[in-house]
């Protein structure tokens, strides 16, 4: 299909256009200028401005096959209103989609509620007081013979931003991690790839007149996720609450409230119904292994897709952390390859080969984790071949509360990696403490 795609620079509409171009479908972008945009990927480009209706006429030609309304509402209900009459009359009398872009803050605080689905009535909070109306105006389109759908994302994370980021950054400046209203306050979240596959189901086979959540889970605490952003920002220490009244002087009111709020959403219709199947990473794991937290590749090899390769190398590094972290001998011992591997212990004892490892790990590491653990995190990848990377990590003494131990010296392992069928594992290991 041929897709106009409303907000396609931005940070959801990337992946959008990419997620769209991957299945075969040909993005038309509609973008405010007319200058070119080199390497997005997109068949054509039309110019419009969705917080200016009328710059809209002629937008969804007849060579339109869907339009994937994407764009950030305008906080004007009759701008918007107008936006959607703009690009949806086009389409009447066609069958052909229009999708348009919600959000989970319409069905309000879901109280005792767990994982309220599509069904349950809206009840929106003051930030998008009047979206529900919105939604209300695209499905009557399917009246006018229009497949209109809408699509209500969780909080959206991956690729370093949306919300998410915002926690990073502040636990950054502030020195503290934080999270706003109370400490059981839970957001339905998504990862923004498994989203932008949720809009290409949407397109090609949702029916007229559905509502879908897109919710990777259902209800992630965000105290966990404050944790993961200190620790994406570098700071370890135990995340403070912040009242929606203290928030409100830093965001504004109505964002403050948006971030307060407790909810429990489920994904699971558009799973069932679309066959949907989110695949990223959680967002506690996104935020604390993931791309929140950069790393330095060199010697990225040609032909091979580096990211995914680092983010393997990631998993590999934070399986050894839950590993130790929870006293899990075999779990630790699968991180090692079974021919011949060599391990340096941060005590200086040398073990060679996978049976000495193993029997070492059997003897030290049940019950070496009562008062404390240790955080690992990938700081560089050198890639000596496609299959060999060596790769530095830092390594903090915390708490078990996940709090950084001030008076232990940080370690500094280095792995030499080696990819076999298809899995990284541990060839030779150097933990080495840092002296100071």
């Amino acid at each position: 299909m041929k897709v106009l795609l409303t907000g396609a620079t931005g940070y959801i509409g990337s992946a959008v256009s990419e997620h769209l171009a991957a299945a075969g479908h040909r993005v038309v972008a509609l973008i405010r200028g007319a200058e070119p945009r080199p390497g997005r990927g997109w068949h054509a480009q039309v110019v419009g401005d969705t917080a200016d209706p009328a710059s809209l006429a002629g937008a969804v030609t007849p060579e339109i096959d869907a339009v994937i309304h994407l764009a950030p509402p305008s906080g004007d209900v009759d701008v918007d209103t107008a936006v959607v009459d703009a690009l949806a009359t086009p389409l009447r009398g066609t069958g052909r989609p229009f999708v348009y872009t919600s959000g989970v803050w319409v069905l309000g605080a879901t109280g005792e509620a767990q994982e309220v689905g599509e069904e349950t009535p809206t009840d929106p909070i003051d930030i998008v007081g009047y979206r529900p109306r919105i939604e209300e105006r695209v499905l009557a389109e399917v009246a006018e013979g229009v497949r209109a759908v809408v699509v209500r994302p969780g909080i959206v994370y991956g690729r370093g931003g949306g919300i998410p980021a915002l926690l990073v950054d502040r636990a950054r400046r502030q020195g503290v991690p934080e999270y706003y209203g109370d400490e059981d306050v839970r957001w339905p979240t998504v990862h923004v790839d498994d989203l932008a596959e949720l809009f290409v189901a949407a397109v090609e086979r949702a029916e007229a007149g559905t509502v879908w959540h897109g919710v990777g889970e259902s209800a992630v605490a965000v105290r966990d996720l404050a944790r993961a952003a200190g620790r994406a920002a570098g700071v370890l220490a135990a995340p403070q609450v912040v009242t929606v009244e203290q928030a409100a002087e830093v965001f504004g009111p109505l964002f403050a409230d948006a971030l307060a709020l407790d909810q429990s959403v489920s994904g699971a219709a558009a799973r069932a119904v679309l066959g949907w199947q989110p695949s990223g990473p959680g967002a506690v794991a996104e935020l604390a292994w993931g791309s929140y937290r950069p790393v330095e590749v060199f010697g990225a090899p040609d032909g091979t897709d580096a990211e995914a390769e680092v983010t393997a190398i990631r998993r590999l590094v934070a399986e050894v952390e839950h590993a130790q972290q929870n006293e899990l001998v075999d779990r630790f011992l699968s991180v090692f390859r079974r021919e011949d591997p060599v391990w340096t212990t941060g005590h200086g004892k040398r073990l060679s080969g996978f049976e000495e490892i193993a029997a070492f790990t059997r003897k030290v590491l049940p019950g070496a984790m009562t008062e404390s653990t240790a955080v690992y995190d990938v700081e560089r990848v050198l890639f000596l071949r496609p299959d060999v990377a060596a790769v530095n990590v830092r390594q903090q003494p915390v708490r078990q509360d996940g709090t950084r131990i001030t008076d232990r010296p940080e370690g500094r392992p280095f792995y030499i990696l080696v990819k076999e069928d298809g899995t990284w594992r541990v060839g030779a290991a150097q933990n080495t403490v840092v002296a100071g």
